[in-house]
Formats: C-alpha cells, structure tokens, sequence
C-alpha cells in the first residue's frame, strides 16, 4: 500500500495519516483517492471476468456450436456420398447387341502395318458397341476381382474425349468417368487429362488419381488397343465421332 509523503519535509508517512508525523504539514492525500478508485476499478473488471468464465450459458453455447458443426460436416459428408453414387446424367442405356461392332482393333493394326496413309472414322455409336462387346468377352479380364468392370462408355465432343466406367461393387454400381485431350508430342499421341468425376462429383484434374482407382481396370481391359493407339499418327475428336489417322 502507498505512503503519503509530506510535502514540506519528504518524511513518509501512513496512509490513514491527515497531518505530517515529522513536522506536523497538512498530507494532500488526493492520490489515495485515485489510487482507491483504480484498484476498484480492476476489482470490478475481474468480477465482470469471472462472472463471464462461470456463466452457464456460455458453456451451452459453446456445445451448441460444436453440435452444430458435427451436423454440418455429418451433412456435407452424406451429400458427397450422394454425389458418388448417383450416376452420371444423361446416361444412355447399355448396349445389348454387338451387331453393329466393327473389329477396331483389327482395323487399326492393319492401319498402322500399312505402307500407305489411313483414315479410320467412327461414330460414337459403333465404339461403344465395340467398347461392349470388349467388356462382355469371354477373354476379358473386365469380370475379374472383387470389384468387376461392367461397362465402358466413350462420348465424344469437338477436341475431346469422354470416358465413363461403370463397376460392380457388391449389389451397387459405381460410376467414374474422365475427359481427354490429346496431344502430339515428338511424334507420339499424349493424353491431357481435363478432369473427371466420381459419380456426379467431379474430381479436379491434378487430384485425377482419385479417380483413376475406377478407371485402372477400363486401361488393363483395352491394353491392346491402346498400345495400337499409341502407334496412330493423329486422333481427331468431333462431336459424337472420332477419327484415327496412321501413316501421316
């Protein structure tokens, strides 16, 4: 606690003094007061503190905000849940005939043995009879492993391509799919990849690995035609048709 100190003489003295113990001068005891009310101030301040620190409804409040965004992300969790398993829109019926199947991959490696240049064009229609007719072979490797491959769908569109997969995954159907651009890079045709989806959830093109835990087992399935691609001089995609170019 402060002492007073005298004005006249400097002496110190006790803070319930009125008059100087040394030599008898009035104390000016005005920064006592001050003093006083500082430490009532802070006296209040921790009050108003603690009240707030042990008020019940705080700790409602702060459950309620943690409650409150458990929901949030259980919502946000079960709406992306949604997404991937629902199918694509537009999804065209499965192909059950093969009649309109050409032999592609036949046509493709006669192409690119010839010594001459070759145009191959297809229309989006015959490569997915013929993408059918892959996956529903008796030599395929589509049928294999725990979580079988039932459909490859191709869709093109000026400058790109779109390929959709559908797997078997217990009793459910899981849909992926990706968009391809292609690209000739000293002499060999590189696919750019522009993004993809799982389900109706679409997948960024750098976080395309995602996806392509689906799409891996479509590549295996057409390994030989995709090595009889990588052989073409140019691709060229168009809406709802492709062209395959060899010896240019």
């Amino acid at each position: 606690m402060s002492k007073l100190i005298c004005p006249d003489c400097q002496h110190q003295n006790e803070p319930e003094r009125i008059y100087c113990h040394n030599c008898g001068a009035r104390l000016d005891r005005s920064s006592l007061v001050t003093e006083k009310a500082d430490a009532g101030e802070s006296e209040a301040q921790t009050q108003k503190h603690l009240k707030k620190m042990f008020d019940p409804r705080r700790g409602r409040s702060k459950a309620v905000a943690l409650k409150f965004g458990k929901v949030l992300l259980w919502a946000l969790g079960t709406a992306l849940l949604v997404l991937m398993i629902l199918p694509p829109i537009d999804l065209p019926p499965e192909t059950k005939s093969f009649e309109l199947a050409p032999l592609i991959n036949m046509e493709l490696i006669n192409a690119t043995s010839s010594q001459q240049p070759v145009t191959l064009v297809y229309s989006e229609e015959q490569v997915n009879h013929y993408l059918a007719s892959i996956v529903a072979s008796k030599s395929s490797h589509a049928a294999e492993g725990y979580f079988p491959l039932r459909r490859i769908l191709a869709r093109f569109r000026e400058d790109a391509c779109g390929i959709e997969v559908q797997r078997r995954i217990f009793a459910f159907s899981m849909y992926a799919g990706a968009s391809y651009r292609v690209r000739l890079v000293n002499g060999k045709i590189l696919p750019q990849n522009l993004g993809g989806h799982i389900g109706r959830m679409p997948i960024h093109p750098s976080i395309m690995k995602v996806a392509d835990l689906f799409l891996g087992k479509a590549w295996s399935t057409l390994d030989r035609e995709r090595k009889s691609v990588a052989r073409l001089s140019r691709i060229e995609f168009h809406p709802q048709s492709v062209t395959l170019i060899a010896g240019q």
